[in-house]
């Protein structure tokens, strides 16, 4: 592995429907494995529509957040956060850069240190021209993802 910190972002509807497969449970612990060996995990989502109020009821963006918190650590792993990406059909390209940008910040991460894990076209472009690696999760043909694959990859750097 690269020496220095080490930021992993991945869509969360690509491993939510990951988790929905046969290799789930791999999945999970190879997300783990990644965190001991000092990789941050981030995941990204849209920004609801309307987030709804959780007093009294469960949020269906943050309780999706729990369940796979707990998938990961349960593996032994961390996920050390969520990021939901504005929308606006007028800026997304903006939206898209600006939250890159906005969670490089966050983790002190500088581009090179980091990786999207996407299936979204777009946010991959935009990934690429800040200078992130970018490794796109697609469905095979069997409905298996190579999410795992990728995984796989990043840990054998």
């Amino acid at each position: 592995m690269n020496a220095g910190p080490r930021l992993l972002i991945i869509s969360r509807d690509a491993l939510l429907e990951a988790e929905g497969q046969r290799h789930a449970d791999t999945v999970f612990r190879q997300l783990a494995s990644l965190s001991r060996q000092g990789y941050q995990l981030c995941l990204t989502a849209p920004e609801p529509e309307k987030w709804v109020p959780t007093r009294g009821r469960v949020d269906d963006a943050l309780s999706r957040q729990s369940h796979l918190k707990e998938r990961i650590k349960a593996a032994g792993g961390e996920l050390d956060g969520v990021y939901y990406v504005p929308r606006s059909l007028l800026t997304q390209d903006r939206n898209r850069e600006g939250a890159l940008q906005d969670i490089l910040a966050r983790y002190g991460t500088s581009p090179n240190q980091a990786t999207l894990i996407s299936s979204s076209v777009p946010f991959l472009r935009a990934a690429s021209r800040l200078g992130i690696g970018t490794r796109e999760v697609i469905a095979a043909g069997d409905g298996q993802s190579n999410l795992l694959p990728e995984l796989k990859n990043l840990a054998l750097k």
